[in-house]
């Protein structure tokens, strides 16, 4: 049986796809970076692992369908889901025009559901979906479509945990906070541009600031391997969701 992670070919999704390998067989999804996530699929598969690269635009809900019948006919049923693929278009809310709110939320949030949608049926009845969310879920950002995107996902994991967890399928997420990525790097860039002064005063209590990408890969890892959390908002962020 395999797992599918989407957004496996860079950044956060490249570290939870090398990371579950260990133990599952993994579909490594991409929408545009073929090199990259056929560069995962060979790291794996040099550590003697098992993996294949899966092409789709999660926000085209009959590519998704595809990539999910591709995934299953590779592994068979699948163990988990990691809903990873996410995107960011920073704007000011007057400056946001509606295709850049519909492709942010198209990808990060309706991506996620017709991603779990069409796994649901190939899912083992004990088996994980993980939503990989953000601090800006919940503390929200000077970004309103990926804020809003983040939290519309943490309402779809409480809500998933609740219809499915008596069939005991579990339902969590993960919310870094700045994580060493191209697309926090993207973020950065966007507050320094609109010279916002908000996040000098979001700090984190431990000494490093941002997380890496295996932070949240091992919680991923460890999300799979405890068969007692539900509907939970992990967050790995240093402490910054507290004041």
């Amino acid at each position: 049986m395999g797992i599918l992670v989407t957004g496996g070919s860079r950044g956060i999704g490249r570290a939870i796809a090398i990371e579950l390998a260990d133990d599952h067989d993994v579909a490594v999804g991409y929408r545009v970076s073929e090199s990259d996530a056929e560069d995962v699929v060979t790291e794996i598969e040099a550590d003697g692992g098992t993996a294949i690269a899966v092409q789709a635009d999660v926000a085209d809900s009959t590519e998704v369908q595809d990539m999910v019948e591709t995934t299953v006919e590779a592994f068979g049923e699948l163990d988990a889901v990691i809903n990873n693929a996410g995107i960011t278009d920073p704007a000011r809310l007057q400056n946001l025009d509606d295709e850049q709110w519909d492709r942010v939320i198209g990808t990060n949030l309706t991506g996620a559901f017709y991603v779990t949608r069409s796994a649901i049926p190939h899912i083992v009845p004990d088996g994980d979906i993980v939503f990989i969310s953000s601090i800006g879920g919940t503390g929200g950002t000077v970004d309103a479509s990926y804020a809003a995107s983040k939290a519309g996902l943490h309402g779809l994991t409480r809500a998933l945990a609740r219809e499915f967890g008596g069939e005991g399928l579990q339902v969590n997420a993960v919310a870094p906070g700045p994580a060493e990525t191209s697309m926090n790097d993207q973020i950065l860039t966007h507050l320094e541009e609109i010279d916002f002064r908000g996040h000098e005063n979001v700090d984190t209590h431990l000494p490093q600031y941002s997380c890496k990408p295996e932070d949240v890969a091992h919680t991923v890892r460890y999300l799979l391997e405890n068969e007692y959390i539900q509907g939970e908002i992990i967050n790995v962020n240093g402490g910054m969701q507290f004041r």
